[in-house]
């Protein structure tokens, strides 16, 4: 209980919380947030692979639910039906290796009457942020090679660009409610190359490995290190006043040593004490006490007092040194 009480001092209590904190926001934010992006990503590459491992497919075989869009987002599929011209928009604020691009969202509708919001590639931008003259989409019905794309999410509310609506991320809701066209809302195509109506096609990207999940590893870590961190300074601080508190003993002259006990640990340590002569044989004497062996007994005191416990002014030197350095660490 008593080195209990010496920790309970405004800074360790602080210090206990914080690493209490610390470990939480570890265990419970920092480390399933970074193992989380690992999952989506190792989820990403899947789905990148079996896009290219499988071949394209009618749509209506590959897309049977919604959700399809984005659990099988990259997946080639094949669709026949009509371009619509004239249901347009552009989407901004994009680069490819570098350099700013406009990417063109064009509305096909299938044979079977279902319109979707397909991005046929991209333009460079042109002067003063303008978009470039580029080739319309075909008139009749064609087949189009394309990959499933999932929404965007993020502020995607359209402003004029050379006459065109631009968004800043590919929200088929909000593209359809502006273009005034009843697309498909759970996701949107994204052009292969060499395909009718296809621009520059848009890149897709590659199979990253990323570095979420020694992130997430390292948070793990981190979380387990501040506890023990904090027990092996516990346990520092407790040996050190232990340490200082048998020091600060040692140095304190006992009680019965001004008595006739310095007399003892004298013979005991070595040390011969000669006997005080009679005050006949002494040349000076104070109330029947010769003053040399007086000062002979207090001499032969201090030598076994310092054999024993050293010189106290050296210990209390020793100690406050130690304390300078615990506090320079």
């Amino acid at each position: 209980m008593r080195n209990l009480r010496r920790f309970l001092t405004p800074g360790w209590v602080m210090g206990v919380l914080a690493v209490i904190l610390f470990a939480w926001a570890c265990f419970a934010l920092l480390a399933p947030w970074q193992l989380g992006k690992s999952d989506d990503l190792d989820a990403r590459n899947a789905r990148l692979t079996e896009s290219v491992e499988a071949a394209p497919s009618p749509l209506v075989e590959v897309v049977g639910d919604p959700r399809d869009f984005t659990d099988r987002e990259w997946r080639l599929v094949t669709l026949t039906g009509r371009w619509q011209p004239d249901a347009e928009a552009i989407l901004r604020l994009r680069s490819v290796d570098g350099e700013p691009v406009y990417q063109v969202l064009t509305v096909f509708v299938s044979d079977e009457g279902e319109e979707f919001l397909v991005n046929r590639g991209y333009v460079p931008v042109g002067e003063n942020n303008t978009v470039p003259d580029y080739h319309a989409a075909p008139t009749g019905e064609v087949e189009i090679l394309a990959r499933l794309r999932a929404p965007e999410a993020g502020q995607a509310e359209p402003v004029p660009v050379s006459g065109l609506p631009a968004v800043r991320v590919v929200d088929p809701v909000v593209l359809g409610d502006t273009l005034g066209q009843p697309v498909e809302t759970a996701g949107y195509l994204q052009l292969a190359g060499d395909q009718p109506g296809s621009l520059t096609p848009a890149p897709v990207p590659g199979i990253e490995t990323g570095p979420y999940l020694s992130y997430g590893l390292q948070w793990i870590a981190f979380g387990v290190l501040a506890p023990v961190a904090l027990g092996y300074f516990a346990w520092a601080e407790i040996r050190a006043r232990r340490r200082d508190a048998a020091e600060a003993a040692a140095g304190t002259t006992p009680a019965g040593a001004a008595d006739g006990g310095g007399d003892d640990d004298a013979v005991a340590n070595g040390h011969q004490v000669s006997a005080p002569t009679s005050s006949a044989d002494s040349p000076t004497t104070t109330g029947g006490v010769s003053v040399s062996d007086e000062s002979d007994e207090i001499s032969a005191r201090e030598r076994a007092m310092r054999a024993r416990y050293g010189d106290r002014d050296d210990a209390e030197k020793r100690r406050a040194h130690r304390r300078a350095d615990r506090l320079r660490s």
